[in-house]
């Protein structure tokens, strides 16, 4: 019998599809009725597949395996680290944290990049900055949510994204937790993956049968309007909320299924670039809180399985209607 697959309204017989077609076919649009097909051989993420021989493609991932491979590493400095008797821990401000594996970490990552892909541009936390002379930029967290990490909590992760700036489009990501053994991964046009295994977002549809995150910003204080009116807004529409402290965890948590939503405003590019992608990919959806496209270069981002985007935008403003009113906007 003559397999099928569903586009929009249109069947097409499984056989009569050529490769290069499912070459350029972005995975994550189709309907989840097509995602939920057996498609073993086309998408299946297996280091015996022909990937397209485009020379971007290429370039991302011989990036993307050079990183899986040094990964363990990264994995194991962190770990070592943290249950060490006693870590560096310095402040950037008030309540913000960098301790030694922070800074070790990225030293790691950008010495990799350096030594392997020199001509590829950086942007880390902890302050790399170097100028490359071609279109990849990576970008780097050495550890989201070093807060966790300062007070021994195992909730902690390492980012690494590869931005095309060309079209300013994240094209890869890696997210590991190496307290927890997960990493979670991603190519632009290949499907979201978790330990080797294929994960996509939820089907949930309503919001009061939402589960949904927050993170909040370390500019408390000035923020605190909005801050507040959002969690508020969000408490009585869904389920229930939870917050990580690890913006890439709920990110990918979303990607996963087991978070529904994900807010949150005062982000950097690093809190946002590697996981971006495995959202995307998933099946989920990212914008602005007011709907605009996202860049990892805005501060504030809503993420969702997509079926319920709109209704979770409308639960947030940027700004409180107190200080709305106040102000006369």
């Amino acid at each position: 019998m003559t397999k099928v697959i569903r586009l929009t309204h249109i069947y097409i017989p499984f056989s009569k599809i050529s490769s290069p077609f499912l070459d350029r076919l972005h995975y994550s649009s189709l309907p989840r009725q097509v995602m939920a097909l057996p498609m073993e051989g086309i998408f299946s993420h297996n280091k015996s597949r022909t990937h397209t021989k485009e020379p971007m493609k290429e370039d991302i991932r011989k990036r993307f395996e050079h990183f899986q491979g040094f990964l363990p590493k990264i994995q194991a400095f962190l770990i070592e680290t943290q249950n060490k008797p006693s870590f560096k821990i310095n402040k950037k401000g008030p309540i913000d944290l960098v301790t030694e594996a922070d800074l070790g970490s990225e030293k790691m990552v950008v010495e990799q990049i350096s030594k392997f892909f020199p001509e590829d541009h950086i942007m880390g936390e902890e302050g790399t900055n170097f100028q490359g002379k071609n279109q990849y930029r990576w970008i780097i967290d050495p550890v989201d949510g070093t807060t966790n990490f300062a007070h021994r909590l195992p909730l902690y992760g390492i980012c690494i994204g590869l931005e095309n700036m060309e079209s300013g489009r994240i094209e890869m990501g890696i997210v590991s937790f190496p307290a927890m053994h997960d990493t979670y991964y991603a190519i632009r046009g290949e499907g979201a993956y978790k330990n080797g295994n294929r994960v996509f977002v939820s089907e949930t549809s309503e919001l009061i049968n939402a589960l949904v995150s927050t993170g909040f910003p370390y500019e408390k204080k000035q923020r605190m309007e909005s801050v507040i009116h959002n969690l508020r807004s969000m408490l009585l529409a869904t389920r229930d909320v939870r917050r990580t402290g690890v913006a890439s965890l709920d990110l990918c948590w979303v990607a996963e299924g087991r978070f529904d939503g994900y807010w949150e405003e005062n982000l950097k590019p690093w809190d946002m670039a590697a996981a971006s992608i495995i959202v995307e990919e998933a099946g989920g959806k990212l914008t602005t809180f007011d709907g605009n496209d996202f860049s990892v270069f805005v501060p504030n981002l809503l993420a969702s399985n997509s079926i319920i985007h709109e209704k979770l935008m409308e639960q947030l403003s940027i700004i409180s209607p107190t200080l709305a009113g106040e102000f006369g906007i």
